[in-house]
């Protein structure tokens, strides 16, 4: 998969799993166990992207918050539905800066976890104006806890797909 579609797919995840963008997150959504979790995506046809992750509750609550300041993302409409104890429905409506300009994208997804071990969502994201040729997507994404973090990893520590680490909170400013 080339470079471009993979920032394609994170502009696209960062819609779906930055849902609490500009409100405070529901009370009673879903918790992910502290640990270490390995997440995989995909979309637009791709293979599947894999992406292990080092969290605590700080970064997970901080993963929800995240969003609204990343990209210049706006969002003008975001609903957050926790259904019952497992099924989290979002939809938003956000203005993405991009490097050739600004896209309104209009997301849908719904997250199913498993207890606090393991998570599935299906989304489907719109783009105006298409994104690299792209004008829609679908995206399937899946996580789950792998045990506990490795040696070394902070909270927030990110092993990207080819390998590079980075951390989460470093990019929001903590």
């Amino acid at each position: 998969m080339s470079s471009r579609c993979r920032w394609l797919i994170a502009v696209s995840l960062l819609g779906l799993a930055s849902a609490a963008l500009a409100q405070d997150i529901p009370a009673n959504m879903p918790k992910r166990k502290p640990g270490l979790w390995e997440m995989q995506a995909t979309g637009m046809g791709g293979q599947p992207q894999s992406t292990k992750f080092c969290l605590d509750a700080d970064t997970d609550t901080a993963m929800y918050k995240m969003g609204s300041h990343m990209n210049g993302q706006a969002c003008s409409k975001l609903k957050i539905d926790v259904q019952g104890a497992n099924k989290v429905v979002t939809d938003a409506v956000c203005k993405i800066n991009t490097p050739n300009g600004a896209v309104n994208m209009t997301s849908h997804s719904e997250t199913t976890y498993q207890g606090d071990t393991a998570y599935s969502t299906q989304g489907h994201i719109t783009y105006d104006p298409a994104i690299m040729g792209h004008a829609e997507m679908s995206i399937v994404s899946s996580g789950r806890w792998v045990g506990q973090c490795a040696a070394g990893q902070k909270p927030g520590d990110m092993i990207m797909p080819n390998g590079q680490t980075m951390n989460i909170k470093d990019m929001q400013g903590h």
